[in-house]
């Protein structure tokens, strides 16, 4: 896999959403928009446990994510692929943390319960997207 720059790396952790491709239930591509986190090189974010897009994921766990941005004429981007894990282990709590932080500042906001209840909810799942190989621009 290509190293990313340091720009690029700090880039990916500094953008709201990521983009997450996966293949449905019925067989056809789909891609959303998701919140997530970078920790230690591997991407995650959360979903509900119940939702399409997690069932797919984790029958079928062959991904492709894409972070970019920026404003004419300067983009900059980066498109990975590789695969996806259910997050179990004690890490769980960590991207429960993280994501609150980034995107409200604390876990203790009521959106962001409402959104993802409790740390250790069972109706959300976290998956971490581990990067195989990638491709990046830096325009």
């Amino acid at each position: 896999m290509k190293e990313l720059t340091a720009t690029l790396k700090e880039f990916c952790e500094k953008q709201e959403l990521m983009r997450v491709a996966y293949i449905d239930g019925q067989g056809f591509p789909r891609a959303v928009p998701v919140w997530f986190v970078v920790i230690e090189d591997d991407y995650y974010f959360g979903t509900y446990s119940t939702s399409e897009k997690w069932k797919s994921i984790i029958r079928k766990p062959q991904v492709g994510w894409v972070i970019d941005g920026g404003e004419k004429p300067s983009y900059k981007g980066v498109s990975f692929y590789g695969r996806a894990e259910e997050v179990t282990d004690e890490l769980r709590t960590l991207v429960y943390n993280e994501l609150g932080k980034k995107y409200f500042g604390t876990t203790d906001d009521p959106t962001y319960k409402q959104i993802y209840g409790e740390v250790d909810d069972e109706k959300t799942g976290y998956l971490r997207l581990q990067p195989e190989g990638n491709s990046a621009w830096e325009y």
